[in-house]
């Protein structure tokens, strides 16, 4: 298996050395390979740099570990575009994007670069893709402390190692700030913490905002059906509420 990782707080933020790490535990056999962008892209959603993806400034930190001059999307073409660059033969298998710093959830997911790279991943390149983000509460914190990624690094060997490889929709995975109650499987709210005056109330029962804040795991299931045009009057995202199959929390 070749997995690909990447995030958009940049090479040195804690959520992705833990990401990269279970990784490699569950998937002990894999091809892992990591991209990141040069310096933080929070909320760039699927912006791209105006060039060719071969033309965009990439250096090797480390085996396996490279660094980007472009955005979250320019990763995702850069990888699964030019994956004779990063694998000897073959294509990935598997993106896996985060662990953000701070949650994407409800109308966030729009803006979010760690969402976006996974949404593109499924729609554009058919690659099963789950965005991982941990809720924390900002301060002081910075993005290579570790205390903000307790949860997250409990419970995500548990979610890693109950993937199918879904190609229709990618994984929209947020981890609570304390001890979850559990994981629901959950549509997207009309919210958004960065614009919360928009829409105040939209916080609806069942959905990832107000599931998320009541303490459980959240999976929301992303089609971006107008990427593979099979867009549909209900918008552009299609959103798989509960029932549908999601990897278990022990």
């Amino acid at each position: 298996m070749n997995i690909l990782i990447t995030n958009d707080d940049g090479p040195e933020a804690h959520g992705l050395a833990l990401l990269r790490r279970a990784a490699k535990a569950v998937y002990p056999e894999a091809k892992i390979v990591t991209l990141s962008p040069r310096c933080g892209q929070g909320g760039q959603g699927l912006a791209i740099t105006p060039l060719a993806p071969e033309e965009l400034g990439v250096e090797q930190i480390e085996q396996d570990f490279y660094v980007c001059d472009g955005t979250p999307a320019d990763l995702i073409y850069l990888g699964l575009g030019l994956p004779q660059r990063y694998l000897e033969r073959g294509q990935f298998d598997l993106v896996l994007t985060g662990v953000n710093h701070g949650h994407n959830v409800g109308m966030d997911v729009f803006h979010s670069g760690t969402v976006g790279m996974a949404m593109l991943a499924t729609a554009f390149f058919g690659v099963t893709a789950m965005a991982f983000s941990q809720q924390v509460e900002y301060g002081p914190t910075g993005l290579s402390d570790e205390a903000p990624f307790r949860i997250a690094e409990k419970y995500l060997p548990f979610i890693l190692e109950g993937i199918t490889h879904q190609k229709d929709f990618c994984h929209n995975v947020n981890f609570p700030s304390r001890h979850p109650k559990g994981q629901r499987v959950c549509g997207v709210s009309m919210f958004s913490r960065f614009r919360p005056h928009l829409v105040p109330l939209n916080k609806r029962e069942g959905e990832d905002v107000a599931q998320l804040e009541q303490g459980y795991i959240t999976i929301s299931l992303l089609r971006p059906k107008t990427l593979t045009g099979n867009a549909d009057h209900h918008g552009t995202v299609q959103i798989h509420e509960e029932g549908q199959p999601a990897p278990s929390i022990r």
